[in-house]
């Protein structure tokens, strides 16, 4: 039995050397992370545009699904951040008159009766008027992690 348990506990000592060898062996730091370069290297990101031409001369962007909010197709640049005072948006978007009617190619979409009246008051509501808040542009750039998602029929 003596025998057995000294021959056990070398055995596991000569097992247990490659572990010790392979904890001496440093972690390069270009390998940490998703991002194969070193993590003290400073990266400039890449140029974002937004939207194509000027405001009313871009094709209307497809809808993921129904009730998808329409996005903004051109640039909001100069138009950013929206405040109470200071809504570039209103300008265009708001036309009670046009609500429900032919919209003719470079005119506004007009907000939707639901930016205006509270459905479950049926009262006027004037609270949903931080328009990128749903609404957000588009940037031309090159997809990275393709979409699975399948538009509802």
């Amino acid at each position: 039995m003596r025998k057995t348990l000294l021959l056990s506990a070398v055995l596991a000592s000569l097992l247990s050397l490659p572990a010790i060898a392979v904890q001496d062996q440093a972690i390069s730091e270009d390998s940490l992370g998703l991002y194969n370069s070193s993590v003290y290297e400073v990266l400039d990101p890449a140029v974002t545009t937004y939207g194509g031409g000027d405001v009313g001369t871009n094709k209307r962007a497809a809808r993921s699904y129904n009730s998808a909010p329409p996005m903004i197709t051109h640039s909001t640049q100069d138009m950013l951040p929206i405040t109470r005072d200071s809504n570039l948006c209103k300008d265009c978007h708001v036309q009670f008159d046009m609500i429900g009617q032919k919209i003719t190619k470079g005119m506004p979409i007009p907000a939707p009766v639901s930016h205006y009246v509270d459905a479950k008051k049926g009262e006027l509501y004037m609270g949903r008027w931080n328009c990128t808040q749903c609404h957000r542009p588009q940037a031309k750039v090159d997809v990275l992690v393709k979409s699975t998602f399948k538009k509802s029929k």
